[in-house]
């Protein structure tokens, strides 16, 4: 089982939509490879936000397609110990990607105050740093892939998601203080590395610009550079493009927004269903080498 957490110190990157494409091509891509045996995806949304989660659950902006959340237990209970059901219990099937009949990507519930509370909860408990490791653990044998969605900040539910990833992948704009984010980001993941009881085995997948526009001399530059300083790491840029806040809107992922006439195709002719898929198969082969 890979577990790749979507992670960076600064908001307005764009972490939950890239969370919810990846998930999104990961389950195309296992659909197309494995027809009749794919591997599953979840998703988890560490973020008390909880717009990945709450898209995959079509419940976008009074869709009426999702779940009630207030009837369903949620990730924050399983943080804090208040449900004795494990993830598997809870999992939810997503109606997402709308083009793909096997059903594979899946979600947990999540709520905003029972992620406060349990940000509270995890703060005071010395073993709070281990909590969604240790729920993931029994998941080795369901699903292939994991992706975790993480709060703008490096709080416990971060570190909770680097503590449990086999594999970081790094969103980041090229506005003012992104690089800072960057660094601090990084800093971040080396201390959860360094520390022989947090995740020593824990691998940088890679860094993604997003919401980038390359035609800005000043981006350029500092695409260039970033090139230069973090040479292997630096993925295929995307651009920002409304077509993926029309999809996030209509509670979609961009794939199911617009779809491809070849069904046995991730991505359309369209260039930001283009940009995400490229995305998800470099951040893919990276992470099933090792």
């Amino acid at each position: 089982m890979k577990i790749l957490a979507v992670a960076c110190q600064k908001g307005g990157v764009g972490k939950s939509t890239l969370a919810i494409n990846l998930a999104a091509a990961f389950s195309l891509m296992e659909s197309f490879q494995n027809p009749k045996d794919p591997g599953q995806i979840l998703l988890i949304d560490m973020d008390k936000q909880h717009h990945s989660s709450k898209t995959l659950a079509g419940g976008v902006f009074g869709s009426g397609r999702g779940e009630d959340e207030n009837e369903l237990t949620t990730l924050s209970q399983c943080l804090t110990g208040r449900t004795p059901l494990p993830i598997s219990a809870i999992a939810q099937k997503s109606h997402l990607p709308e083009n793909n009949e096997n059903n594979n990507l899946h979600y947990v519930p999540s709520d905003f105050q029972g992620m406060e509370e349990a940000e509270h909860f995890l703060n005071s408990d010395t073993t709070g740093q281990f909590r969604l490791s240790d729920l993931l653990q029994p998941l080795e044998s369901i699903y292939k892939y994991v992706v975790i969605d993480t709060p703008p900040d490096l709080s416990i539910m971060t570190n909770n998601a680097l503590v449990a990833a086999t594999h970081v992948l790094v969103p980041i704009d090229l506005q003012a203080f992104s690089m800072d984010a960057l660094l601090q980001t990084i800093a971040k993941i080396d201390e959860i590395r360094g520390h022989p009881r947090f995740n020593p085995d824990l691998q940088l997948a890679g860094i993604v610009l997003t919401k980038c526009n390359l035609r800005h001399s000043e981006e350029r530059d500092w695409y260039e550079l970033l090139k230069r300083d973090y040479e292997g790491y630096i993925l295929s840029p995307i651009a920002f493009r409304g077509d993926v806040h029309t999809a996030q809107s209509q509670g979609k992922d961009i794939f199911s927004y617009k779809p491809p006439r070849d069904p046995e195709a991730v991505a359309s002719s369209n260039l930001a269903s283009k940009e995400y898929a490229k995305v998800a198969e470099e951040v893919k082969k990276r992470i099933d080498r090792n």
